[in-house]
């Protein structure tokens, strides 16, 4: 049986788009690392997001992206935070709150069964629109 390595990701961008109170759309993308020398699926990325020091959402994306052998791959996936989280992350940015925090988990599928890679990052978002 073969060794695997850790894959690891770090994230190249945050953006929130429009904010009010049906929502908050926004996007995260990760440069992701695969070091073994076969394809490994990504399969699901769980993430929470903090704005100003506070809890602002969660969520969970299933995915189905194979990352090839040996390469560095950009994955974009989208950020969907639901009218009752969008109120308080609207009220953050209107107070003018930039300072994010992102934590996901990464789900790998391999052949000895699932692997996990954790991201913490922080940073501070762009100019964001009100509804």
């Amino acid at each position: 049986m073969r060794s695997i390595e850790r894959p690891t990701a770090q994230v190249r961008d945050v953006s929130l788009g429009n904010a009010g109170l049906t929502g908050v759309r926004g996007e995260l993308q990760l440069d992701v690392t695969n070091p073994n020398p076969f394809g490994v699926p990504l399969q699901r990325i769980e993430w929470e997001l903090a704005i100003g020091g506070q809890r602002a959402a969660t969520g969970t994306v299933e995915l189905s992206q194979t990352i090839p052998a040996k390469a560095v791959v950009p994955v974009a996936t989208s950020l969907a935070i639901d009218a009752r989280d969008a109120i308080a992350v609207a009220s953050r940015l209107a107070g003018g709150a930039r300072d994010y925090e992102i934590k996901a988990r990464l789900r790998f599928g391999t052949p000895v069964g699932p692997l996990d890679v954790a991201i913490d990052h922080g940073g501070s978002l762009g100019a964001v629109a009100a509804r």
